[in-house]
This record gives C-alpha cells, sequence and structure tokens, in this order.
C-alpha cells in the first residue's frame, strides 16, 4: 500500500439548527461536548427531519479517501461496533476503494452531530463509541506500506487504540518507515501541548496544522516559531482561504488557494493532507504536493460534509 493510517471510525450528522436547540441541549456552542451513546439517540430521535445529511467520518478516514480519490491504494484501521453504523462504515470503505482493516467490538460506533446554527457556527455533540478500543496492530500492513499516518485525536486519549497508535510510531522510527501526523483540535492540543511536542519532534516525517493547531502548540507567534520546530523535515500549514505554507529547511514556501465556491469546510484540511501524501508518495516536492492539496481541498468545501464528490473519484492530475 501507499499509505496506512490509524483513526477512531464515527459517522457524522449534520442538522441546522437555533440557538433554542443548542440550549435544551446544555451544548457549548462551538466546541465539541460529549454524551452518552444512549443520549446521542435521543438527540437524533429529537432532531429528526433537521438531520440532512450523514456521511463516515474521522481524520484519517478522511484522509484515506481522498488519497484514494487521486488513484492512491491505501489501508485503513479502527473499531467499529455491531451495528448498522458498522455496516455503513465498511461499505463505504469498499465504495472509496480503501483496504479495511476494521475490528468488529460489541457496541456502538463512534457518532458525531454536527449542529449548524445560521452564523456558520458548528457544536459538535460526539460518542466515540468502540472506537478508542481498537488494539490489534497489522504489523504486516504497516510493513507493506510506504507512508504511516495518524492524528492527534487518535493519540490523545488514554485508550487502547492511542497506545497501539504509540506502538505504530515506534516500529516505524525503528524500521525507517516514514510518518505522517496531523494535529487536530486546537483544546485538545493545547491541554497535551508537552505529549504532542514530544511526538512531533521524535516521529514526525511529515506535519500538518492550521493556524489555530499551531498556536495551541508554540504559543504566540506560532508561524514565526514553526521553522525552528523541526528543520529537517516538511511542515505544511493550513491557512483556509489563504491557502498554505509549506516550512521546510527553515524557509517558509506560500502556496495560494485555488478559487472555490465554499458551502462548508468541513473536510478541506484533511483532503488538503490527503493531497499533500499523495504528492509526496508520487516523488512531488513539498511544494508542488502541498498545490495538489489545494486542488482536492476545493473539491470538499463545495458541499456539504467531508467526503469528496462522486464526480471527481479518481482524479487525474497532470504533470508540469
Amino acid at each position: 500500500m501507499d499509505l496506512f493510517a490509524l483513526g477512531t471510525p464515527v459517522v457524522d450528522l449534520f442538522a441546522r439548527v437555533d440557538g433554542k436547540i443548542l440550549a435544551k441541549l446544555n451544548a457549548a456552542k462551538g466546541a465539541t461536548n460529549y454524551f452518552s451513546a444512549r443520549e446521542m439517540a435521543a438527540i437524533e430521535r429529537k432532531l429528526g427531519k433537521r438531520i440532512t445529511y450523514r456521511y463516515p467520518g474521522d481524520n484519517a478516514r478522511n484522509v484515506c479517501e481522498g488519497f484514494s480519490a487521486l488513484g492512491g491504494f491505501c489501508g485503513y484501521q479502527g473499531a467499529v461496533g455491531n451495528d448498522r453504523a458498522g455496516s455503513h462504515f465498511s461499505a463505504n470503505l469498499q465504495e472509496c476503494g480503501i483496504a479495511d482493516f476494521l475490528a468488529d467490538k460489541k457496541g456502538a460506533t463512534g457518532k458525531i452531530i454536527a449542529l449548524v446554527t445560521n452564523d456558520g457556527q458548528r457544536t459538535f455533540c460526539a460518542d466515540l463509541g468502540v472506537s478508542t478500543s481498537c488494539s490489534g496492530m497489522e504489523r504486516l500492513a504497516l510493513a507493506d506500506s510506504r507512508l504511516f499516518f495518524i492524528s492527534s485525536i487518535t493519540l490523545a486519549k488514554e485508550a487502547p487504540v492511542a497506545k497501539l497508535g504509540m506502538k505504530y510510531l515506534e516500529w516505524c522510527k525503528k524500521n525507517g518507515k516514514k510518518v505522517a501526523i496531523a494535529l487536530e483540535s486546537p483544546p485538545m492540543v493545547k491541554e497535551n501541548r508537552k505529549l504532542f511536542l514530544s511526538i512531533a519532534e521524535k516521529y514526525a516525517d511529515y506535519l500538518f496544522m492550521n493556524c489555530d493547531e499551531a498556536e495551541a502548540l508554540l504559543g504566540a507567534d506560532a508561524e514565526g516559531k514553526l521553522p525552528a520546530l523541526k528543520p529537517g523535515i516538511p511542515v505544511f500549514l493550513k491557512k483556509g482561504k489563504s491557502g498554505s505554507l509549506v516550512i521546510f529547511n527553515r524557509k517558509a514556501h506560500r502556496v495560494p488557494a485555488l478559487p472555490a465556491k465554499v458551502i462548508d469546510t468541513t473536510g478541506a484540511g484533511d483532503a488538503y493532507t490527503a493531497g499533500v501524501l499523495y504528492g509526496i508518495s508520487r516523488g512531488y516536492t513539498p511544494q508542488g504536493s502541498a498545490r495538489i492539496g489545494c486542488m482536492l481541498a476545493t473539491k470538499v468545501v463545495g458541499k456539504v460534509g467531508a467526503g469528496i464528490p462522486l464526480s471527481h473519484t479518481r482524479i487525474r492530475l497532470k504533470r508540469r
């Protein structure tokens, strides 16, 4: 495989709501609010037809979908429940051409409900379900892949999947396997700052983050501090409509965003990461890979949700 990824599988649901619903749920606006599986089921029933979109989620899965859409061969590992959502997740991997390394566990598949208010703010209700219980090491899949991908969300929890992720990172370091790490969720990055600094410095060959995550990791003037973080590896700073910075050998290279009609930015960062990793796997320079990432991100922001539009699957690239 070109890419092997470990993640925490969830199914994403989207609903447009007003402030009254957030108040009834006692949900902090703009944040991730955790509920039990039973509470999540009750919320889903209350929302009813307000839920207009559901699709398998998780940063690592999103990266795999984008990578596969460009023609790369990748595999995804995680744990799903023995329920309809778990079957849906597995079927989606097959549909996207992603090799399935899912473990079936007794219990509920993880679920995230994104509540979108009129101001465009997204508030998340989440239950990770059995996704944190993944513990079986897929040594052959890891050995046969060119790159290993993991996000900070998978590594942050005191759970079997985080311990498995650390085993993979250590194995990759010992065996010369390239590792790509994406920072996700600024509050989580800030809370685990020392852990992620240590992981990035010890294991990362390619590092991804946005401006908020960079600030959570490095504090004020984070962009100015990034060149000294790991001078020998490319760091990709995602800057939304301003494109991205590729920071390598203490130099910052600006890669502009491409024109796009923005409907929903969910998954745009993951699509960018997927495009970059695909470019790297095919021998493109870090800057050239970033251009592929920007291109793929434009395919995602023009629709609701993180999925790659069907009309853009198997995207063809032209070498310049």
